[in-house]
């Protein structure tokens, strides 16, 4: 058989599957965009936002810019206990540039930016993987901790909430307690069990395996960091800098100016939470969370919509801007190597 014939499918599966990664994210935001926005009387949204205090929103881009300057020297701090030591303005403008990325492609910037440092700075891509997966793990909880906070501060609210809206609290709680969701979870872990049972010897499972007994090695040096204050404090400031981030956005409109810090602190969990969701940049998922909780405290659709869809502009093209610069700044230290 010709070996380029059989190479020719394998090129072909491989950009058939690249293409359905940037695909099915951006085909679900946008049918979240339309379900959200397709009864919106655009005129009228734009006077709503051509009377928000653009210097308002654009004051608060500086404190994402910041969350993501002290998340790159944050990722220093899971990298130096590997016995590596790349330059902080490398992994700040990496992480500047894989938010860039992710809004192209989603997930995709948090490959690009250990493929660009690992390039760079001659450390393994499978190490720089393993510290991204802690940088991510942290945020999870961190965001799992917002939430609580959130819930914390406004349990009234919440408690009134699901008086007025038994019918959907009871119909979530008996499908996350159904016979057939248990049965499906319980399902789910045997059958990888047993795949793994039957494959374990073969190729792809033996490089999957010693892949995560890599990672577990190299997290366990990581977890061993002697500067773990240090680490704590870098997450407290990068989740607060994007608090403000969102937070100070509320300011630049009649509606939510007079809304107070716990409103703005479960709309900020619930579209971190949104984030979850793969989708370009948060496109859709996290406008409708948005919307959803600024509803909550008595704003209107209108004015929700209008809101989310100027906010998620604006930051979204500064997103760009601060990684186009970073991807520039990476070019030209490189060639001044």
């Amino acid at each position: 058989m010709d070996i380029n014939q059989t190479e020719e499918p394998q090129k072909e599966g491989s950009v058939i599957s690249k293409f359905l990664k940037v695909l099915i994210p951006l085909a679900l935001g946008v049918v979240v965009l339309w379900l959200l926005y397709r009864d919106t009387d655009f005129g009228k949204m734009w006077i709503t936002i051509k009377d928000a205090n653009f210097a308002i929103l654009l004051f608060s881009l500086i404190f994402g810019a910041l969350g993501n300057v002290i998340r790159g020297l944050r990722w220093k701090l899971l990298i130096e206990p590997l016995g590596y030591n790349p330059p902080a303005s490398s992994l700040i403008y990496a992480v500047l540039g894989s938010y860039a990325v992710n809004i192209a492609i989603p997930r995709g910037g948090e490959v690009w930016r250990c493929a660009v440092v690992a390039k760079d700075e001659k450390i393994p891509f499978a190490k720089l993987f393993g510290t991204m997966l802690l940088d991510r793990v942290s945020d999870t909880v961190t965001v799992a901790c917002i939430i609580l906070l959130a819930c914390c501060f406004n349990v009234e609210f919440f408690l009134s909430y699901i008086k007025e809206h038994a019918a959907l609290s009871n119909s979530l709680a008996s499908i996350f307690s159904s016979v057939w969701m248990i049965g499906g979870v319980i399902a789910a872990i045997v059958l990888v069990i047993v795949i793994y049972k039957l494959f374990k010897n073969t190729t792809p499972i033996i490089k999957l395996t010693n892949l995560f007994k890599g990672l577990g090695r190299d997290m366990q040096t990581v977890f061993k960091m002697k500067r773990k204050g240090r680490f704590l404090l870098y997450t407290i400031g990068i989740w607060f800098s994007y608090f403000l981030y969102f937070y100070i956005t509320f300011y630049a409109f009649d509606f939510t100016k007079d809304l107070g810090l716990t409103a703005g602190l479960i709309a900020f969990a619930l579209s971190s939470l949104s984030m979850a969701i793969p989708t370009n940049g948060g496109m859709g998922v996290w406008h409708a969370a948005v919307v959803l909780s600024l509803g909550l405290y008595g704003v209107t659709k209108d004015s929700g919509e209008a809101f989310a869809f100027a906010v998620f502009a604006i930051q979204s093209l500064w997103i760009v801007l601060c990684g186009l610069f970073s991807m520039g700044a990476l070019t030209v230290k490189n060639r001044n190597k």
